[in-house]
């Protein structure tokens, strides 16, 4: 009976680690998914800050071999 009780408290201590590490495993993926979205965010920001080039230019920089 006493060994039971040793084995079930055992078990119980294993799931417990068990849940306790999946559940800080999502936390870290979750910040790291939104990471990843704030990165894009500002990438995006930075290509949609810069005008766009006229009609002209780009005929410009064709004639020039540029483009």
């Amino acid at each position: 009976m006493r060994y039971a009780v040793v084995v079930v408290l055992f078990i119980s201590s294993l799931l417990g680690a068990y849940f306790l590490g999946r559940s800080h495993s999502e936390l870290k993926i979750v910040k790291e998914q939104v990471e990843v979205v704030k990165y894009v965010e500002k990438k995006k920001a930075a290509i949609y800050s810069q005008p766009n080039a006229s009609r002209g230019e780009l005929l410009e920089l064709m004639c020039n071999g540029i483009l």
